[in-house]
Parts: C-alpha cells; structure tokens; sequence
C-alpha cells in the first residue's frame, strides 16, 4: 500500500470516526441542560414500553435499535451492559427493583452518557 492510500485511508476513517461522534452526541441528550432534559424526556417514553417507570437491559437494548436508531451501539452488546450496570446503581434504591432497573432521572441520563 503507497503512502498516499494510507493517508487516504486515515482521512476517511478519521471522518467516519467523527461522524459517529457526532451523532452519538445528537443522540445521546445526557448533560444536565433543560434541553437536553425534553429531549430525555421523550426518549424515556419510546424506552419504557410497558410504562413500568423501569428500564430492563433489554429494554434499553431495544431502545437503541428502534428509538435512538444507533445501530453501532446495539451491536455493541458489552458497552450496552456495562452502561446499564453501571447507571443502575447510582441512585438509591427507592423500591425492591430499584436496585435490578435503571430508573428515571439520573440513572437513565447517566446510562446515556455512559453510552458516549
């Protein structure tokens, strides 16, 4: 392979690479901005289908193919778990499936921002 494919190679994986970056970022609403907060919001609604205030691993797992439409993130099962495990755990529990669901607030925004 020549320098020059090389380069271009690097450039296109370099854009490719930012855009995903930036549609994680239009996707993924978890800064603590009122903005950020509707877009949240709505997103929670299409998430939590059976309207249980609770969101399943695979729930969350459905949410990123049919809401958010980030195929790159639910193909990427290990990230999705870790994410989940690790924002379903911040808050404390406020009933007996508290601690087994992420909930509303900032255990999903943190899971969002996990997902980065």
């Amino acid at each position: 392979m020549s320098v020059r494919s090389k380069s271009r190679t690097s450039e296109t994986a370099n854009k490719n690479n930012d855009q995903m970056w930036k549609e994680l970022n239009e996707k993924l609403p978890w800064r603590s901005t009122p903005a950020d907060s509707a877009k949240r919001e709505e997103i929670w609604k299409g998430f939590d289908v059976n309207g249980n205030g609770y969101l399943s691993l695979a729930e969350v797992d459905k949410g990123m193919r049919d809401v958010v439409q980030l195929p790159v993130l639910f193909e990427a099962k290990p990230v999705l778990m870790r994410a989940f495990m690790a924002s379903k755990v911040l808050a404390q529990a406020k009933s007996a499936h508290s601690d087994e669901y992420i909930t509303k607030g900032e255990e999903f925004r943190h899971c969002l921002r996990f997902l980065r």
